[in-house]
């Protein structure tokens, strides 16, 4: 485009008051820039994460500025019309305590951790334990749309933390890379020049679906051996629980005085941490697994880094790390195993919420883009 007809662009989106102009930028040649900036007056949006045991919620301005953030338990196992009761009564009452200063709300966007159609807004289904069938076919989309009455936008719970790490995290300046999630279920989102890869449906990066051990256990999704199924924090929590039971000695039943159901993978990571064997075992078992699907991951698409987040590596994540680093070299090729930087992430547990804020942002603010012009 020419210096003109982006000129004309500006001066529209500043008439329209949806742009205001910032402090002049210096420049190493030429006349000195005008920042711009988007005017946070125009109004806030709300970003949810509905994961299995939390709901988070953010509300920030159009540009991201975090505003308000509150986390709760999100009570899946009360059912779906409950869950959805207590995330419309959040909602309102992050609304209610937000400074939003008389600003109008523009948009709520959600992640939700089951199998989600983004671009029809449906959650097809949700693979836990006595929620399959109440899960189904959700238009949850229509649902906010229809209860909030302004535009809402639902995304896999992974990509939206993905975006937070892209926009605010380790993944900023990056253009291909690949986002890991290892929590109680597993996924991946790929970026490719900078931009999600969704894939000819829309869901692509089902990462925790790789098989890695071809007679390993029955996956939620109905396969055997998937990575979710032998190297995810609830995999572990389980593997442990049998190693318990069959009377391996570890520090963890001391931990659980005895009760099973209070095995956290906080306190599996606490016990491994103290050379205990038993769980020192299972853990690196886990990242073997996950650094071998790494390692496909890497002989594939040749990233420039691969970004791991969740619960897994929220506690001593080099342990992981290094165990993913050794695995990579092994069964990656040199030249790409040597081009791969393995990271951390160190984002908040909102994350998903502020992307899923972001998200809908973005959506709101190109059509506030189209209908300037």
């Amino acid at each position: 485009m020419s210096t003109g007809s982006v000129s004309a662009i500006v001066q529209s989106l500043i008439d329209r008051n949806l742009v205001s102009e910032g402090q002049q930028v210096s420049s190493k040649s030429g006349r000195r820039r005008i920042a711009l900036r988007l005017r946070s007056e125009l109004g806030y949006v709300v970003g949810v994460d509905l994961g299995t045991f939390f709901l988070r919620i953010v509300i920030t301005d159009i540009g991201g500025e975090v505003l308000y953030s509150t986390e709760l338990e999100s009570g899946m196992g009360n059912g779906r019309e409950e869950i959805l009761r207590r995330v419309f009564a959040a909602v309102r009452e992050a609304i209610a305590s937000a400074p939003i200063d008389g600003r109008p709300f523009l948009g709520i966007g959600l992640g939700h951790s089951g199998v989600i159609d983004s671009l029809r807004g449906i959650v097809l289904s949700f693979p836990r334990p006595g929620q399959t069938e109440q899960w189904k076919n959700v238009p949850l989309q229509k649902i906010l749309e229809d209860k909030f009455g302004v535009p809402a936008l639902l995304e896999d719970s992974v990509r939206t933390i993905a975006m937070s790490e892209a926009q605010y995290g380790a993944g900023v300046g990056l253009e291909d890379y690949i986002y890991v999630y290892v929590g109680m279920g597993v996924g991946s989102a790929i970026f490719i020049n900078g931009k999600i890869y969704r894939g000819s449906g829309g869901s692509a990066g089902e990462f925790g679906h790789i098989t890695v051990a071809e007679n390993g256990p029955l996956c939620s999704c109905g396969n055997t051996g998937c990575l979710e199924a032998v190297a995810s924090c609830a995999a572990i929590i389980e593997t442990m629980k049998a190693a318990i039971k069959m009377g391996v000695s570890t520090k963890v039943n001391e931990m659980v005085e005895g009760n099973l159901d209070r095995l956290s993978i906080e306190m599996i990571a606490e016990a491994r941490d103290q050379n205990d064997s038993l769980a020192f075992r299972v853990m690196s078992q886990a990242a073997s697994n996950i650094g071998a699907a790494c390692a496909d991951l890497v002989n594939l698409l040749n990233p420039s880094a691969i970004v791991f987040g969740g619960g897994l590596f929220r506690h001593n994540a080099d342990f992981f790390l290094d165990h993913l680093r050794r695995t990579i070299r092994q069964r990656s090729l040199e030249k790409l195993a040597n081009e791969v930087t393995l990271v951390a992430s160190a984002l908040e547990t909102n994350a998903g919420a502020r992307g899923a804020a972001h998200l809908i942002s973005g959506k709101l603010i190109e059509s506030l883009y189209a209908d300037s012009l």
